[in-house]
This record gives C-alpha cells, sequence and structure tokens, in this order.
C-alpha cells in the first residue's frame, strides 16, 4: 500500500494526464572493485566439541553470505585449512590462488557465551591488518556474525556495512496489515504489532530505537512510536483525519509528518526533544510523503498542486518548493543517503503500472529502474546507497518486498511470506 491509497481513504482524486519528457538511462554502479578474499573454514577453538564445531560453521555460512550480498568481494574457498597457529605456512598457497586477504576466524561457546575471534591476514606484507574479538550469548550468532561483516567491509573498505541492519514493513498474512521487520537479508522476521486493523508505513529513528507507524486501530489513521528497546508504545499524533510519519532527520531529532487536521493534507515537522509541530507547507491540494536530504536542509515530497501527484523539492530556510518532476503520477519519494538522487514510484502513461525511478536533484534526469515487471512501489534506500527494497507484484498478484542495485540491476525478493508485503523501510 501506497501513501497515496492512504490518501484516498479521504481525499477523492482522479489522476490527470500530462505530457512529460523522461531521460531513461540505465547506470552502472561505478566499476567498484572487488576485493579477493580468502575464507578458510571457520574452526572450533577446541576441536573436541562437535558443538563449537557447528557454530564455527554456521557463523562461517553467515559472515560468507554477508560479504557476498555486500558485493565488494571474491570469495575464495578452495585452498588450505587454517589450523588455529601457523598462518604464515598457508598463505603462499593462498596468493598463488589469487588471494590479497585471509580472514581466519575461530568460534567457541563456553558456557553457552559465544566468542568469536577473527584476524584479517596480508599476504603480501605477512602482517594482520583487523583483528577483532566478539563474546555475547550464544543466542546471538546472527548479530555477532554481522557485526564481523560489517567490521570487515569497514576495514578493506572504509566504508559503513550493511550486515547488522533491518527493514520494517506491513504484511497481512493474519488477515489484517500489522508490522513486521526483517534482518537485511529477509530472515528473522518478527511481527511487531497485532492491532487487528490496518498497520502501515513504519518509519525507523536513525539509533533504530525507535519506530514510527500509523494505525487505524481507532478508526483514524494515528501516529504512534514504538520503543523497540522496551516494547512499548507512544502516541505521536492522533489528530483527526491523517497522521502519518515522513521521516526522521538523519541525526533523530526532527520527524517530519503529513497532517491532514481535518482539511487537505500539508507538511510537518516534528521538534522531538520537545514535542513542538512546525507547519512547513499551507496549500489547498494534497503534499504528502515527506523525506529529508542527508543534511536535513531539504525535504523531497509529493504534491497535487499541479493537477497530479509530482515530486517536489521544499527548501528548509527559504520554505521555496521546486518541481522535479513531470510524469502522469509520483509517489513515495525516498532520499538517498548520498543525497544525489531521490528514488519514488511513478508511471509515464495512466495505463502503465508503477515502477522505481530515480531523479537528480535538478530535475534535469530521471532514470528508470524497474519495467515490465508488474507494479513496483514504496521505494527505501539502503543506508551505504547502494541498494533499495521496494514492493513488486512482478511474480504474483499479491506485493512482496524485492531488492535491487541502485542502477536497477540484480531484482531478487527479500522473503517469501504469506499475504501481501507493503511499505517497506530501511534502517540505518
Amino acid at each position: 500500500m501506497s501513501l497515496a491509497l492512504a490518501l484516498a481513504l479521504l481525499l477523492s482524486a482522479a489522476p490527470a494526464r500530462a505530457e512529460t519528457d523522461v531521460y531513461i538511462k540505465l547506470a552502472g554502479q561505478g566499476g567498484a572493485a572487488v576485493l579477493p578474499l580468502g575464507l578458510p573454514p571457520f574452526i572450533a577453538q577446541d576441536p573436541a566439541k562437535t558443538a563449537d564445531a557447528l557454530l564455527a560453521k554456521q557463523a562461517q555460512d553467515l559472515v560468507r553470505a554477508d560479504l557476498m550480498l555486500s558485493r565488494y568481494f571474491n570469495i575464495m574457498e578452495d585452498g588450505p585449512h587454517f589450523d588455529g597457529a601457523n598462518v604464515a605456512a598457508i598463505a603462499p598457497d593462498w596468493k598463488k590462488r589469487g588471494a590479497a586477504w585471509i580472514l581466519l576466524v575461530q568460534v567457541s561457546a563456553p558456557e553457552k557465551k559465544l566468542s568469536i575471534s577473527a584476524k584479517l591476514y596480508d599476504v603480501n606484507s605477512g602482517e594482520t591488518i583487523f583483528e577483532r574479538y566478539y563474546r555475547q550469548d550464544a543466542d546471538f550468532l546472527r548479530a555477532a556474525s554481522h557485526r564481523l561483516s560489517d567490521d570487515l567491509v569497514k576495514a578493506l573498505t572504509g566504508k559503513n556495512g550493511i550486515a547488522h541492519t533491518e527493514i520494517a514493513f506491513a504484511n497481512d498474512q493474519n488477515g489484517h496489515k500489522e508490522i513486521f521487520m526483517a534482518d537485511y537479508d529477509g530472515a528473522n522476521v518478527r511481527q511487531l504489532t497485532h492491532d487487528a486493523s490496518i498497520d502501515l508505513l513504519p518509519r525507523f529513528s536513525p539509533d533504530r530505537k525507535l519506530l514510527a507507524f500509523t494505525t487505524y486501530k481507532e478508526n483514524n489513521p494515528d501516529l504512534f512510536m514504538l520503543d523497540l528497546e522496551h516494547g512499548k508504545r507512544l502516541p505521536v499524533s492522533q489528530e483527526q483525519g491523517l497522521n502519518i510519519a515522513g521521516g526522521f532527520s538523519p541525526d533523530g531529532t526532527q520527524l517530519l509528518m503529513t497532517l491532514s487536521r481535518e482539511r487537505s493534507p500539508n507538511l510537518y515537522v516534528r521538534n522531538m526533544t520537545d514535542g513542538s509541530v512546525t507547519q512547513l507547507t499551507q496549500h489547498f491540494g494534497a503534499d504528502s510523503s515527506p523525506t529529508f536530504s542527508p543534511d536535513a536542509g531539504q525535504v523531497a515530497f509529493v504534491s497535487d498542486r499541479s493537477g497530479n501527484p509530482q515530486i517536489y523539492m521544499l527548501d528548509m530556510t527559504t520554505q521555496r518548493a521546486k518541481r522535479l518532476t513531470n510524469l502522469n503520477w509520483c509517489d513515495s519519494p525516498s532520499w538517498s543517503p548520498t543525497g544525489e538522487w531521490i528514488a519514488f514510484a511513478g508511471r509515464v502513461n495512466v495505463k502503465d503500472h508503477l515502477d522505481i525511478y530515480l531523479v537528480d536533484v535538478t530535475g534535469n534526469q530521471i532514470r528508470q529502474l524497474t519495467r515490465l515487471a508488474g507494479s513496483n512501489e514504496n521505494p527505501s534506500w539502503s543506508p551505504d546507497g547502494r541498494f533499495l527494497v521496494f514492493t513488486s507484484t512482478r511474480d504474483n498478484k499479491k506485493p512482496e518486498l524485492f531488492i535491487m542495485d541502485n542502477d536497477g540491476s540484480a531484482p531478487h525478493r527479500l522473503v517469501e511470506l504469506p499475504g501481501g508485503s507493503y511499505t517497506p523501510n530501511w534502517s540505518d
């Protein structure tokens, strides 16, 4: 469900046909380097403990999957094993196979406390350039493995990894739309709300401690916040009419909102420190779906002030709005963490399915990322700006969660779930 459908519960509007010139171009990932990494089997610190050996195998499977999903690495596994002591003895063989580094990992679980010791060995210099030690409850093997993956990405690329991130979304497998959450790879799906109503449009705070969402539980689209650390639900806005979260500012101090206050929807911003609310737009049309730029100096949003929904950009200082698109219909913008692009769902002609597009901040470039594959909506960026999660009906009539590269390549289903999935949001 897009925000347009939520708005339709209060508003009645039909899209107008508009002439438009669209520049469509598929762009590559920019030739990112693939790093040759040797990955010998992770080993148990005590080979006699079968349980530790199993944990080591599970950790290796998780880390391998993370590193492959990152697209930074050429993983090599056909080489000599590590015995836990003599790294120099196996390094020449790994070097001949083309590896520049070897990841060496030992795992144990004394008294149900997981311990992972990891070293990254440079086969050319003979130096250990990365060393980490992780210790936590054995039940958190996935979390520890994701941390190791992200630490390795950071050490070799200087960029933050995304293996620790999560995706929130709405799903109707129980006959009602409820809020769910999953790890970035589609695993560890869990249901967060049980309202037996319509819950949708979740939005993570930057620290992932809070999740804003809209619920119709009390027969009005009210805005609430889930405290994910303590399991509490906090009211944010329960005015008559629409109360919908847009997005948090990068520092978490501001929350964009769409409020209708029994009139046309407009944009507001809530100060998360003192709870004060400031109106950003005052327009007779519907303004909705606000998303902050990375520096919080601008807001992208949807407005039908020109007759049909288009993407606009609002300067937070001057309060001036600039139109960026000229399609038949646009919805659900999401500003890239790197700042150059705004992803959105749109269509060129009234009979087209919705597809995912990018528009640059000048409005001079539009790139189409999906085509001829069902209806594609609600894009949300990974925190490194390299991937997008979105909903698509390409393989079934129901919308499902898909992930693709930021140039539209390599689309794949995130997770198979009963029912339809809607309005995903990718955490930092």
